[in-house]
């Protein structure tokens, strides 16, 4: 008897040593996106569950933000981080997500198709008639924060035991994922935060540029990190390193035309043909951008500098703004182009995220190009305009990329 007891110690102090470690990684995670996927990958971790989703709550409503499923997505599918629903969950007690998000209650549920008639949620079979996926057990937790505000929900489907079948959750699952959710939930306050900040800096552009949108640089930070995973694990480079470049390079690309800001409303409205000292000047936006990036011991700061400034080369060093001498010198003078993997990866990688975007989208000024016509430039620009590796790659993530693009439609 003592020596049973003595192995559920050890088992609860490795789980607990485990879960320490996960909320500590959790809290180094700064873009939301990853954020979000790791939170939901690590909790279905925890309790050994072969799907899950977690909804964030967004006016008094909880919509789908990410949705995992081993069994459906047997491939590990990059575009499934991607799932877009326009589709929301009201807060009651209707739905079982929704009856958590409005009691604050967790709920564990050992099959779904069998709950008992005396309470007021009920399950939508609606998935899984549609996929042909069979939904047992569940379980569902808030993600509450310090402060006590809801600011999503859990929805981990069928744990798994050692032989991968499907069994109910256990209150152990409860405690331990409850537990994880309170400080995903801080997390999850603290990174929207971030991205809130690094929006409202993409829209403050967006007032002196009416062809720039938001929805345009969410897009190519997502075309960008999806880019960057793709040629990192040809590359083999280390997962935590990989996660971590990923994240940073999101945002940088996001943030990619924010030196538009200091460019003149006469240049950047202007509905005509630019004049040769106007086009320098619009330019200018890469050098000015870079300007506000200056904290080189931030590898954030370093990334974003290195993207702002650089995007616009192109791989056979006729792109602009090139060896710049001194970028605070009051009068921008550019230099020679950089010329193939002179031009940092960073930069290389948004190129072709910028300009494939920019094409494929209506603008004011023009329609949309086809998507043949657009992968076809793309495709003609490998080696002259673009890095010809990370055109292959990109072509080659079309699915990920028509996820992402409905994803942040206009």
């Amino acid at each position: 008897m003592g020596d049973v007891r003595n192995s559920a110690q050890v088992s609860n102090q490795r789980n607990a040593e485990t879960l320490l470690q996960t909320i500590e990684n959790i809290y180094n995670v700064q873009d939301l996106d990853e954020l979000l996927e790791r939170a939901l990958t690590e909790a279905r971790a925890f309790a050994r569950a072969d799907a899950g989703t977690l909804y964030l709550k967004a006016k008094d409503q909880l919509f789908f933000s990410f949705v995992q499923n081993d069994t459906l997505f047997t491939d590990g599918r990059a575009e499934s981080r991607y799932v877009y629903s326009s589709r929301s969950l009201a807060i009651d007690r209707a739905s079982l997500a929704g009856y958590v998000a409005a009691t604050g209650e967790p709920l564990v549920i050992d099959d779904v198709y069998h709950i008992q008639s005396d309470v007021d949620y009920s399950f939508n079979p609606e998935f899984d008639v549609k996929s042909s996926y069979k939904t047992r057990s569940m379980l569902i937790v808030p993600l509450r924060t310090r402060g006590n505000a809801i600011v999503g929900v859990f929805q981990l489907i069928n744990a798994q035991d050692e032989n991968g079948e499907v069994v109910p959750f256990s209150d152990r699952d409860r405690r331990f994922v409850g537990h994880f959710a309170h400080h995903a939930a801080n997390a999850i306050e603290k990174a929207k935060l971030t991205r809130e900040m690094v929006i409202r800096m993409v829209e403050v552009s967006e007032l002196r540029d009416p062809f720039e949108t938001g929805q345009h640089a969410k897009r190519v930070g997502a075309y960008s990190a999806e880019l960057y995973d793709k040629w990192a694990h040809r590359h083999h480079i280390p997962e935590r390193k990989l996660r971590r470049s990923r994240e940073i390079l999101k945002t940088a690309a996001i943030l990619h035309d924010v030196g538009k800001v200091a460019v003149s409303d006469t240049v950047l409205k202007k509905p005509g043909p630019l004049t040769q000292s106007e086009m320098s000047h619009a330019k200018a936006h890469t050098v000015l951008g870079a300007r506000l990036f200056r904290r080189t011991e931030s590898p954030w700061d370093r990334v974003t500098r290195s993207v702002v400034l650089n995007h616009h080369e192109r791989w056979d060093g006729t792109g602009y703004p090139g060896y710049v001498a001194d970028l605070n010198a009051p009068t921008i003078a550019f230099g020679p182009g950089k010329k193939g993997t002179e031009i940092p990866l960073s930069a290389r990688i948004v190129a072709i995220a910028d300009v494939f975007d920019s094409l494929v989208s209506e603008r004011a000024y023009k329609s949309s190009w086809p998507l043949p016509d657009v992968l076809e430039y793309c495709r003609a620009g490998a080696g002259t305009q673009f890095d010809p590796e990370l055109v292959d790659l990109f072509l080659s993530i079309q699915d990920v990329v028509a996820a992402i693009r409905r994803k942040y439609s206009y």
